[in-house]
């Protein structure tokens, strides 16, 4: 029997390009779900990105999926998924995969400029410790589900020389402009120093390199990859982690870097990220019963080692979306003057702190 899905909703349309999500009735069910599928035409028009790449990130969504339901006492709310197919680009007839998961209701969607509190990660981040504490429980064959290649692969298909050069194009210009200190303009020229091929393989191999223990890391664990919900008082209530393409065996703080420079203010981020590292790591030797897989100071150390990394990805991918939002708030400019004071905080404090962390983690 053929499953028919009534489209209610593109959920996903300007909130990423890797896949297509859509609300939808499924009849079978008889009820609303998320229903995900591989591949973005924008993504494959402007950036490039082939078919065997949204294969290889759909694939591990599903393998990563396939884990945490065999896994279900870790505590890690996700979504509850209904059915999946994996993506095959060479088989006849051609398999296009996809995920039918549940749909949380009153879910509040994150854009770059809607900042968290602290309080607000604490949940967040107490979950990304016990999913990092899953690789002392997976056998060798579970293991085997999750690349080792994620961070070297796809950021160098994703920064090539051409999209760095399109991504750059803002900084050259209107963006040059708002960085109102020395070091946040210096740290324009550092941009597409950061985002080398061989920094990303550099990042890929920390822990062969560090002897740090890799762990299973979500890979890209944004704030708008979490799922909050709005409460009447205006905070907000974490509900679920999603989008778990990403997934790959490495350095925990690539997942806590790219959580930090995404979810807070700079001032938040500046004031709270060390308190926020220490909840994540008090929950991790908790739930690891003690064997915690790096010390508290390789973590700060490794922190501040990937920090240029994921700072300069927000710096360089977010410009574009934030010139057509000021566009949109043409008439309405309280709204238009508070988005760009947030966003031009958030950049000029991201832009200063890759810099000092560049100098201090990469340049010996």
């Amino acid at each position: 029997m053929v499953t028919t899905r009534k489209v209610l909703e593109d959920v996903g349309a300007g909130k990423g390009h890797l896949s297509t999500v859509q609300l939808v009735f499924d009849e079978k069910l008889e009820r609303n779900v998320i229903l995900k599928i591989p591949g973005g035409e924008m993504s494959k028009k402007i950036l490039s990105i082939q078919d065997d790449r949204f294969a290889k990130l759909h694939n591990t969504e599903v393998n990563v999926y396939e884990i945490l339901k065999i896994r279900n006492d870790t505590e890690i709310l996700y979504p509850r998924i209904f059915d999946m197919e994996h993506m095959d680009i060479n088989s006849e007839p051609r398999k296009h995969g996809f995920i039918v998961m549940e749909y949380i209701k009153g879910i509040t969607h994150l854009y770059p400029n809607d900042c968290l509190t602290p309080e607000e990660l604490v949940d967040p981040v107490r979950h990304l410790a016990r999913l990092h504490s899953l690789a002392g429980k997976l056998t060798d064959e579970e293991k085997k589900l999750v690349p080792r290649d994620f961070l070297s692969g796809w950021f160098s298909e994703l920064f090539t020389e051409k999209n760095v050069n399109l991504f750059m194009g803002h900084w050259r210009g209107k963006m040059a402009e708002l960085m109102p200190s020395t070091q946040s303009k210096e740290a324009i020229g550092l941009l597409t120093e950061i985002l080398k091929p061989e920094n990303f393989q550099t990042l890929n191999d920390d822990c062969k390199e560090s002897g740090i223990q890799e762990v299973l890391c979500h890979g890209d664990y944004a704030a708008s990859n979490l799922l909050f919900e709005k409460l009447p008082d205006g905070s907000r209530k974490f509900k679920s982690i999603c989008d778990f393409q990403g997934s790959n065996w490495g350095n925990a703080a690539q997942d806590l870097t790219r959580l930090f420079v995404t979810a807070m203010s700079g001032k938040d981020r500046r004031e709270s990220g060390e308190h926020l590292l220490q909840i994540y790591y008090d929950e991790l030797v908790r739930v690891t019963g003690g064997n915690a897989p790096f010390t508290w100071q390789q973590l700060t150390r490794s922190y501040t080692r990937f920090l240029p990394h994921h700072a300069a990805v927000v710096c360089i991918t977010t410009p574009g979306w934030f010139f057509r939002s000021l566009t949109q708030k043409e008439g309405a400019e309280n709204e238009k003057e508070e988005l760009e004071r947030v966003m031009v905080e958030k950049y000029v404090t991201l832009m200063e702190d890759l810099n000092t962390a560049w100098k201090e983690s990469w340049l010996d």
